[in-house]
C-alpha cells in the first residue's frame, strides 16, 4: 500500500526548521520511558524544529522536565489557552492524541487560534476507533471501557472531526488516516525465526488493511481566511 502515514513520522516532518507549539506533549506519566528508547515526540521535534514550545496539565512533569532536560514548558489548560502568558505565534501547533481527552474541544479549537498566523498549521491525531485492532477486540466481547485509555473521553471518526473543524472554521488540507507511529516499527525485534515470522506478518499488514481501518486518523488545517 502506497502513500502510508506513520504518525511521528510525519509530525516530525511537518515540523523541520519551524517554531512550533506542542500541546499537550507529555504523553502521561511514562514520558521518561519513551526518552530512554529514544521514542518521545517532543523530543523528535526538537530535534528538527527551529523553536519548540510545550503545555501540558501535569504540573509536577512540567516542572521536572524543564529541570531535568531543559525544555521550555509551561503547565496550562488546554481549554483555557487564553490564560496562557504566551504573547507569540507559531508556524505549526501539534495536537497529537488530546482531542479525544477534552471535554470541550470547541474551546481548545478556538483558544488554539490565538497562537496561528493566516499560513500556520494545525496538527491533529487520534485514534480511529473503526480500526482493525479495535473491530477485532470487539468482536472478541471486549467492549471499550475494558481497554481504552483511562483519559479518554471521545471519539472520533474522519467525518465527525471534518465537521467539527468545519463548524470552528478552521479550513481542512488534510484529512487521513495513519496507519502507526514509526515506520521504524515494522522492523523492531526481528530477530531469530519468531523475529522473522513477525516481520512477515507486519508486511502483510501493512499491505493489505485499507485506509479507513488503520489505526488513527491525521488532520492538517489552517484557519479559515
Amino acid at each position: 500500500m502506497e502513500n502510508l502515514i506513520f504518525r511521528k513520522d510525519k509530525i516530525v516532518e511537518l515540523c523541520r526548521g519551524k517554531t512550533v507549539l506542542h500541546l499537550g506533549f507529555i504523553e502521561h506519566s511514562y514520558y521518561e520511558k519513551k526518552i530512554e528508547i529514544d521514542d518521545w515526540l517532543h523530543k523528535k521535534i526538537a530535534q528538527v524544529a527551529n523553536r519548540l514550545v510545550g503545555l501540558d496539565y501535569l504540573e509536577k512533569e512540567v516542572n521536572n522536565i524543564r529541570k531535568k532536560y531543559g525544555y521550555e514548558c509551561y503547565q496550562a489548560d488546554v481549554m483555557k489557552l487564553n490564560e496562557v502568558q504566551l504573547n507569540e505565534k507559531f508556524d505549526v501547533i501539534v495536537c497529537g492524541e488530546l482531542i479525544g481527552h477534552i471535554e470541550n474541544p470547541g474551546l481548545m479549537l478556538d483558544g488554539i487560534k490565538l497562537f496561528m498566523h493566516m499560513d500556520s498549521i494545525l496538527i491533529i491525531t487520534t485514534p480511529n476507533p473503526w480500526s482493525t485492532e479495535r473491530i477485532n477486540l470487539l468482536k472478541l466481547g471486549k467492549t471499550d471501557e475494558q481497554w481504552i485509555n483511562q483519559e479518554l473521553v471521545g471519539w472520533y471518526s474522519l467525518g465527525t472531526l471534518k465537521h467539527l473543524l468545519e463548524r470552528k472554521k478552521y479550513e481542512i488540507i488534510l484529512s487521513d488516516y495513519y496507519y502507526s507511529q514509526n515506520s521504524s516499527d515494522i522492523y523492531k525485534n526481528i530477530q531469530g525465526i519468531i523475529g522473522k515470522l513477525k516481520l512477515i506478518k507486519r508486511i502483510i499488514k501493512k499491505k493489505h488493511t485499507k485506509k479507513h481501518l488503520q489505526d488513527g486518523l491525521f488532520f492538517v488545517c489552517k484557519i479559515k481566511s
